[in-house]
């Protein structure tokens, strides 16, 4: 009930966001296979938050273990016999209960190697479900100290989509019906592009979305996220040996901002190796490609940015991997633009980009009867002067390109490339209220992830 929710500590603020990953998680439950489900995603995402919720929501009894704050001794307990007995009662939940009515949390499982490792044990010990999750399980990867254990399903948590999004606004329900035809009603495309322009400054964190559902100012959520990118770099120095690789850290988000701008000019370049001159010209001491790969790998574990591989001369069958990169959320990607010295109209088509980035992602890590794409990240391509911003290959190899427009100026490439049969089907992605062209159709760009396959006729 929402009177135990709020006992246990850990309802945000006073509005409560519906996400998606509550039917992932029950899905995981109804077909757990006696399986751990380790939960992964960005620091301050709302992974204990929706834990906890399901928990309570799902067990008679749940055992919550903080690893960075565990007073009852959990770690040296799980060594000795019939040690859930002896932690529940250090705790004060009560006789444990050993079925699957009751479920183990390990929150913040990276603070402990030994507990992490002993995953597998614990797993043939208990009868009862066991989740586990983590804000830096970069470390666990990176680290010699930590063993991949056998056993374990995975879950990804994200920022909340832009249809979440839509459903803390109540309009979901048009999202999910609006004509891409310029067939509905004009209060409705205008209700979605108000709602579009704002997520696309504010992005998906939890606090930030909740922060704009109670004063609906954009200001307020820029706090929020200067906040968070300032907790977010606090707690990554930990795992950094020194003030350089710090400073690398800090520079190397910028790099993903720059690259992009950058990019349209042609510079050729992996985003390893774009990073690593720009991080070399702005940190004035000694850097090695190595540092750089550390930072970038630690950005993209900590799933601040993802990368987009490049389908090279309009082949989906000649991939160049990793070759671009993009934050994972609009409203970070919003806030560090205003750290970095680039033109208004370039900050403009990176924040659309990024957009349609976070969207289309999704798409690929949809579960394997929900996967309607091929490969496992968002794919652009480059053919001659010729660049289109993403093609989507579909489970029937059916080739979808997209070009991303923050004005109402031609699709040229997208042209070029459906001209030369690079591309079966293609959209143009713009603030509209969509149409059927002669080559190609136009749609709304807020509806390029969700309403995917696009029906516009």
């Amino acid at each position: 009930s929402g009177k135990e929710l709020e006992m246990t500590g850990f309802v945000q603020g006073k509005i409560e966001l519906e996400r998606d990953v509550q039917n992932e998680l029950l899905n995981w439950k109804d077909k757990r296979h006696h399986t751990v489900l380790q939960i992964e995603g960005p620091w301050h995402i709302g992974k204990t938050h929706e834990v906890k919720k399901f928990a309570y929501s799902h067990y008679k009894q749940v055992v919550y273990v903080n690893l960075v704050c565990d007073e009852y001794g959990f770690e040296d307990l799980m060594l000795t016999d019939h040690f859930m007995r002896a932690y529940c009662k250090n705790a004060g939940i009560g006789e444990y209960v050993d079925d699957e009515s009751t479920v183990l949390v390990i929150d913040e499982i990276q603070e402990r190697a030994n507990v992490y490792n002993a995953i597998r044990d614990l797993r043939e010990q208990l009868g009862c479900d066991i989740i586990v999750s983590g804000s830096y399980l970069a470390r666990t990867v990176n680290s010699r100290d930590f063993f991949l254990p056998a056993g374990i399903a995975y879950l990804r948590l994200y920022p909340l989509s832009f249809k979440e999004f839509c459903r803390a606004l109540d309009i979901e329900d048009v999202l999910e019906t609006i004509s891409l035809n310029s067939e509905s009603k004009d209060e409705d495309y205008q209700k979605l592009e108000e709602a579009y322009q704002v997520y696309r400054k504010i992005g998906g964190y939890p606090q930030v979305v909740t922060t704009f559902m109670e004063s609906r100012q954009v200001d307020d959520c820029m706090v929020v996220l200067e906040d968070l990118i300032r907790t977010f770099t606090a707690e990554s120095s930990r795992f950094f040996t020194n003030s350089t690789a710090l400073s690398i850290f800090q520079e190397a988000y910028k790099a993903v901002l720059v690259q992009i701008a950058e990019e349209k000019k042609g510079t050729g370049k992996t985003f390893l190796e774009f990073a690593t001159n720009f991080v070399k010209d702005t940190v004035k001491e000694p850097v090695s490609r190595n540092e750089v790969r550390t930072a970038a790998s630690w950005l993209l574990y900590s799933g601040i940015i993802g990368y987009c591989d490049l389908y090279n001369n309009g082949d989906v069958t000649d991939v160049v991997s990793n070759r671009r990169a993009y934050f994972a959320d609009p409203g970070i990607a919003n806030y560090i633009s205003s750290m970095v010295t680039i033109p208004k109209d370039a900050i403009e088509g990176m924040l659309t980009e990024t957009f349609a980035y976070a969207e289309l992602s999704r798409l690929y890590q949809a579960t394997p009867g929900k996967k309607y794409v091929r490969g496992d990240k968002p794919c652009f391509s480059i053919c001659g002067d010729y660049e289109l911003d993403f093609v989507i290959v579909d489970k029937d190899d059916v080739r979808y390109g997209l070009e991303v427009k923050t004005g109402n100026n031609r699709a040229r490439s997208l042209e070029y490339y459906k001209d030369k049969g690079m591309v079966d089907k293609g959209f143009r992605c713009a603030v509209s209220h969509g149409g059927q062209g002669l080559r190609f159709a136009t749609i709304p760009i807020y509806a390029i992830g969700c309403r995917f396959p696009y029906e516009t006729t």
